[in-house]
């Protein structure tokens, strides 16, 4: 008889979370798992599975949204108890937040794995509750990288580092870059919290006319035009709404930038300066966190804090200026991203559910 597992996320939509749980039960499908899912009915990178809604939805209201998380998860536990099958023995949630889920596998004797991508949510307490309910009833926990391994420790929570890779279709679409563009283009994904670094981003546009801005934000139009609109924009500056395919972006730039806030929110990963790597970009990412993992100052980019404007234009100049300067920081990305490929990751997921 196959092996069965349940995956469970909460909010499917085009984050890396959603994105690398889409890469496990890929990985899961290969080795004649059977799987079952259940997450959101948003569009997202997990909309190719067939699932089953957790009753979860987003409000701009945030109260409401805490409302909807606790109940969806509360009816979550109740479909549980009632849909019980003795041979699904493996419960996989992907991050802190499906709570319901690790509650009722304990209740029923499965074997939990919990997939840890966030260091800290807001508010507070509820990151300490959900932190508690992981602790206390995972039977595993999966991180994405040494530094949330080490802040996992701090915690009192044991676990194995199983570094994200970028998914199959995005290493067929991707291709390395042999030389740099003649128009320079600087490339940021985020989305529109403040801790993102989009006002950092601008400011750079702003100080660098003769180079191109391209920001893809994760956010929908409507959020998109309200903030053009409170904002005073340099011509060098491209914005655009949430995409289901950002291949075209990465296509044409000549560097990424990721200038999350770390005293505000920390990156534990950082998807898309890896995704970048399979272009040959180099990137500048902060100085605290995963991401500082994924770049090493002077050989495939820099990290530089996001405050520090001046050397940041200084080094984006320097690279979009000197040619060879730039190609080798670019052979560098692309030695950098072999830590992080998919046969790596396959093998360690695969061990993983095995075992």
């Amino acid at each position: 008889m196959p092996q069965k597992i349940v995956f469970f996320h909460l909010l499917n939509n085009f984050t890396g979370s959603p994105q690398i749980l889409s890469s496990v039960i890929s990985t899961a499908q290969k080795n004649g798992i059977e799987v079952k899912l259940y997450t959101s009915t948003t569009e997202g990178f997990l909309s190719g599975f067939e699932r089953k809604s957790n009753f979860y939805s987003r409000s701009e209201h945030r109260i409401l949204t805490l409302f909807s998380f606790f109940f969806s998860q509360f009816l979550l536990a109740i479909k549980l108890l009632f849909e019980n099958r003795q041979d699904e023995k493996i419960f996989y949630v992907n991050t802190i937040l499906p709570f319901g889920a690790i509650l009722m596998g304990k209740l029923m004797g499965k074997r939990i794995i919990t997939h840890v991508h966030e260091n800290e949510i807001s508010p507070r307490l509820l990151s300490n509750f959900l932190f508690w309910i992981v602790k206390s009833f995972s039977s595993e926990v999966i991180v994405v990288s040494d530094y949330l391994a080490a802040n996992l420790r701090s915690k009192g929570i044991s676990s194995q580092v199983i570094y994200n890779c970028v998914s199959e279709d995005f290493a067929l679409k991707s291709s390395s870059k042999n030389q740099a563009s003649s128009n320079f283009e600087v490339l940021m994904l985020a989305s529109l919290r403040p801790y993102k670094g989009v006002a950092e981003f601008v400011s750079l546009a702003k100080r660098l006319p003769a180079l191109s801005f391209t920001l893809v934000l994760s956010d929908e139009s409507k959020e998109v035009g309200k903030f053009e609109l409170t904002e005073s924009l340099p011509s060098n500056l491209q914005i655009f709404p949430v995409q289901r395919d950002v291949h075209p972006f990465f296509e044409k730039a000549s560097l990424i930038l990721n200038l999350t806030h770390p005293d505000e929110c920390i990156e534990t990963f950082g998807m898309t300066i890896l995704e970048g790597m399979y272009y040959s970009l180099p990137a500048i990412v902060p100085t605290q966190g995963g991401v500082t993992e994924l770049v090493e100052d002077g050989v495939n980019g820099y990290q530089i804090d996001y405050q520090d404007l001046d050397q940041m234009a200084t080094e984006i100049l320097k690279m979009a200026n000197d040619k060879a300067h730039w190609i080798n920081l670019s052979q560098g990305a692309e030695l950098k991203k072999a830590q992080y490929s998919r046969d790596n990751f396959d093998t360690r997921i695969s061990n993983l559910l095995k075992s």
